[in-house]
């Protein structure tokens, strides 16, 4: 029996990345040169030449007719993307954010399905524990086998070598690890809701972000610009008022309106000394909390304290309740297309100038 070598393995990839770039230019149903012509073109043998064939014709690439020759196929233009989303995303209490991403990419894949050869799949995923590659090996095999061209990740790690991150299957991450990822731009949402309490006089100014043990206070990027940009208008900074909310001894965990809500009122029913009149919240789940609180202690935002909060568009938290208030939101449509532009320079075999794309909030008018 004969021995296949890692040199025929590289003669065989070889000749299927000269033969596809052939197959591109002619186009589909267009007929290539015959086996006879091809091995003299491509100075390769019959048997080195047929086994590319056969792969190319199960990428869907080529076809072959009895007697009559090799034709380019019709789905030579064909690509299967997988979408990933991890099922953590949606555990309760979730924020509405991961359902209007999912929304925006359904979207986004039904209008290139009217002009592009393109089929996307969707897969809510429960990853492993491994923290830098969480993506489970039934998926893995999964992909190999269903021969998938590109994949983009949500909230699925993918920063070590692995399919989804050595070249074998193009991938963008969002909310994840990776070698090509999506990201939201807090220090742009520091420095805007900063910016603002600045503009607006405040002289006690806060900032409450939400308690995770995985995103500690000390490295949020917002929260250091917060402190940094404070300093350079020779504004005072009060630690004391940046603040996660405490977790009662009493719960495992709160929920994002929990935490503020409680934190409203741990805050506002200290001493006057210590309350802000500035405050940026950078969760709208918080914010819908601490809304609740302000209102059973009276306080009423816009008069008695001047509020920033995080949002994303078209969400239905904080509903009819912003008119006092800036609100600085992110886009998830913008998340969406920006995450399959870049799966598609990188099928297409080119290389984004930036390993990350970052999408910047914008002040809701």
């Amino acid at each position: 029996m004969a021995i296949k070598t890692a040199h025929a393995d590289t003669k065989v990839e070889e000749l299927c990345q000269r033969l596809r770039a052939l197959a591109l230019e002619k186009g589909p149903g267009a007929q290539l040169p015959t086996v006879r012509a091809l091995c003299e073109e491509l100075a390769t043998t019959r048997v080195t030449l047929r086994e590319a064939l056969m792969l190319l014709e199960a990428e869907h690439v080529i076809y072959t007719k009895r007697r009559q020759g090799i034709f380019v196929s019709p789905r030579i233009y064909h690509k299967s993307i997988h979408i990933l989303v991890s099922s953590q995303s949606f555990a309760a209490p979730a924020s509405p954010f991961w359902s209007m991403l999912w929304v925006q990419l359904e979207q986004e894949a039904l209008q290139r399905s009217t002009f592009k050869d393109e089929i996307c799949t969707f897969h809510l995923v429960k990853q492993t524990d491994d923290p830098e590659y969480s993506v489970p090996a039934s998926v893995e095999a999964m992909l190999q086998a269903e021969r998938v061209d590109g994949v983009l990740a949500v909230g699925i790690q993918t920063g070590r070598a692995g399919l989804l991150n050595g070249g074998t299957i193009p991938c963008v991450t969002f909310a994840g690890g990776g070698e090509w990822t999506i990201s939201l731009d807090s220090d742009e949402f520091g420095r805007l809701a900063t910016e603002t309490l600045i503009h607006q006089n405040c002289k006690k100014m806060g900032w409450w972000a939400y308690n995770v043990a995985s995103h500690p206070l000390e490295k949020m990027g917002d929260v250091h610009l917060f402190r940094q940009l404070l300093q350079e208008h020779k504004k005072t900074l009060y630690p004391e008022l940046i603040r996660i909310p405490h977790t009662p001894p009493s719960q495992t965990s709160l929920s994002l309106q929990e935490q503020g809500y409680l934190l409203a009122h741990e805050v506002f029913e200290g001493p006057v000394s210590t309350q802000p009149d500035g405050l940026v919240i950078s969760n709208d789940m918080m914010t819908d909390g601490a809304l609740v609180a302000f209102e059973e202690l009276g306080i009423r935002p816009g008069r008695d304290i001047k509020l920033v909060t995080h949002a994303n568009a078209g969400s239905p938290i904080l509903f009819g309740r912003t008119k006092n208030m800036t609100v600085i939101e992110y886009d998830p449509a913008l998340l969406a297309q920006a995450m399959f532009s870049m799966l598609d320079m990188l099928m297409a075999g080119q290389q984004p100038v930036e390993p990350n794309i970052n999408i910047r909030p914008r002040l809701r008018q």
